[in-house]
């Protein structure tokens, strides 16, 4: 299937540089050769649907299509504005005309009707979520999930369709800007009627990157034809793996704990946690030979979708209460509407029911711009209620398919604003690289801290824990015997307490311990004596990365970034020339870089990210 020689594996194993970061198995070398993965897989036709109820999962969202009209609650359609740029692609446009729902399916096709001017050919399209349609309310589904549809689709050169998830945000911010996250469920190439395209995109150090598994369908040894049977597709996704399923077998399983094929320039896979809307259209084909021209006389094509059915894993709340500024607190003050800016909110899926509740508050619903759902709270205090205690606020979501959630946060009431932090600081080993982070007693999960390392300018918020039974919160990495200036003060529902200014000097290094040089520069030391040069500092979005020329001798180098909780947030194999990465993904608060060298030396320098 490949079409490999045994010789060319050989040369190719010989010529990998030892410093690549990925695995090199021989599955990476045969996907690199080959431009992607090819495999072949044996299902069986599937006669009639599956049952909507599907063990181990709750259905959060379906669509029958059993009207003779688009649910418009459900659906938007895509026109060649609603998030592109309203141009002809490969003689194709967007057409709102080209979306039908009939005989108890939709069908979205291809036709020789132009949409815009000099664009002989149009398609049809639709998804959950829209940019400019203020009128519709988008909705998103996040991990762990799964989603299911059932469609026949077709063959014809130049043309194509697609189902797949599209992120669009952060989980902090559905509907806002987030890098790169999409997940092809299928894609067909317009030529082989049994081939079907699953492909995982992802950025990687502000570089769009993917990797594409095209699956040969066979049925009792013979060719699938996917436009002569409906096909069930299914489509699952959590922080561990991507499967991909046709006619309930499982053709594929991508895991994300590997390192993916060297080809792919990322040292490892995001995770998609992203909130992903569904999106489905024909059109021109996207894999395969995308120089394929299209034939007039081969139009229309359709793709029929009999239904789409997207799952919540039992056991993981679909719309949980969130709290936007992630503070368990309000302020004694807030006893109406125009006191209290607190807003609490869920997740939106349309048609399910929200009953909110509390014994001590009162809520009200907030109409949002189009980035964000629409169960959206204000809360306010009752009259009668003793501040100082905390209170739970209660949600119910009724969803139409015979599944109903609950869940509850409680909510501290604050009399005023903190009074200024203890002076109760010690220095706490926090990785084995001997780095030590300052530490302060937290009565409570509601205590949240805020940090400065430079008088003022930037505060970072503290990393709340529990260690041996004590609550703490923590920020900072630093090397023994460093003296540390930092300011502090604590945030509550009411605000910020007045600030504490405040000196440690971090422990001598445990015995093995040994921390490189090239922090910071000592007494009598220029920053530009150091190996390493991170500006800005404090970064918002770009960090550029500089290496003193003559100071690192090194052809290769890795370039690692650890969280305050030391997990691995990036990392990539290069060489010391000037870098920038793109830390938009990042949550703000303070990291270590860390540059490993080929004999390994380690370099580190600390940056707080806005």
């Amino acid at each position: 299937m490949f079409n490999l020689r045994i010789s060319s594996l050989f040369i190719m194993l010989l010529l990998l540089p030892f410093t690549m970061a990925a695995q090199n198995t021989l599955f990476d070398i045969i996907y690199c050769l080959n431009g992607g993965e090819n495999k072949s897989v044996g299902i069986s036709k599937l006669p009639i649907p599956n049952p909507v109820e599907k063990t181990g999962w709750n259905l959060v969202f379906t669509d029958e299509f059993q009207s003779d009209t688009l649910n418009p609650n459900h659906w938007n359609r895509c026109t060649p504005w609603d998030d592109g740029d309203g141009a002809c692609h490969r003689n194709f446009s967007d057409n709102p005309a080209n979306t039908l729902a009939e005989n108890g399916y939709a069908r979205l096709y291809n036709s020789v009707d132009s949409y815009l001017p000099g664009c002989p050919y149009s398609y049809g399209a639709i998804k959950t979520m829209s940019v400019r349609d203020s009128a519709f309310k988008c909705f998103y589904f996040y991990a762990p999930g799964y989603l299911e549809t059932r469609v026949k689709l077709f063959t014809s050169t130049g043309q194509g369709a697609a189902c797949w998830l599209w992120a669009v945000g952060t989980p902090q911010n559905a509907g806002g800007p987030g890098p790169w996250n999409e997940i092809d469920l299928f894609e067909i190439n317009g030529v082989n009627s049994n081939i079907f395209t699953g492909t995982y995109h992802w950025t990687s150090d502000s570089t769009h990157v993917s990797q594409n598994h095209s699956i040969y369908l066979t049925d009792s040894g013979q060719l699938y034809d996917l436009g002569a049977n409906w096909t069930t597709f299914g489509l699952e996704w959590d922080t561990t793996s991507i499967k991909w399923f046709v006619n309930n077998t499982l053709v594929k399983e991508l895991d994300l704990s590997l390192v993916p094929p060297f080809c792919i320039k990322a040292p490892r896979y995001k995770l998609p946690l992203s909130p992903f809307c569904i999106r489905f259209n024909a059109g021109y084909n996207t894999v395969g030979n995308q120089s394929g021209v299209p034939l007039p006389s081969e139009f229309p094509q359709s793709m029929l979708v009999d239904y789409v059915r997207a799952y919540k894993k039992s056991g993981q709340k679909a719309s949980p209460i969130i709290i936007d500024d992630g503070l368990q607190q309000i302020c004694a003050t807030a006893v109406s509407p125009e006191t209290s800016d607190k807003i609490i909110r869920a997740r939106y899926y349309p048609e399910a029911v929200y009953e909110w509740s509390s014994p001590a508050f009162s809520l009200q619903k907030v109409f949002a711009p189009i980035a964000q759902p629409p169960e959206q709270m204000r809360i306010w205090i009752k009259p009668g209620i003793t501040p100082g205690v905390s209170y739970p606020v209660f949600l119910k979501t009724s969803f139409p398919w015979n599944y109903t959630e609950f869940d509850t946060v409680f909510i501290q009431i604050s009399a005023d604003v903190p009074g200024i932090p203890a002076d109760n600081f010690t220095a706490a080993q926090h990785d084995s690289l001997c780095a030590f982070s300052v530490t302060t007693p937290a009565q409570s999960p509601w205590q949240r801290f805020e940090f400065s390392p430079d008088n003022g300018t930037t505060w970072v918020a503290g990393t709340f824990a529990m260690v041996m039974g004590t609550n703490v919160c923590s920020f900072g990495s630093f090397k023994p015997l460093q003296d540390v200036s930092f300011a502090i003060r604590e945030k509550n529902g009411c605000g910020y307490s007045p600030v504490r200014n405040a000196l440690l000097t971090m422990p001598v290094a445990p015995a093995g311990c040994k921390w490189p040089e090239g922090i910071n520069p000592g007494p009598g030391k220029k920053p530009e004596d150091k190996p390493v040069i991170l500006s800005p500092n404090p970064v918002t979005d770009l960090l550029e990365v500089r290496f003193t020329p003559g100071l690192i001798h090194q052809e290769n180098i890795r370039l690692v970034i650890h969280d305050m909780q030391g997990r691995t947030v990036f990392e990539k194999t290069t060489i010391p020339v000037d870098q920038k990465i793109d830390l938009q993904h990042l949550a703000p608060g303070i990291y270590y870089i860390r540059v490993i060298t080929a004999n390994g030396d380690n370099i580190h320098a600390t940056f707080i990210k806005n």
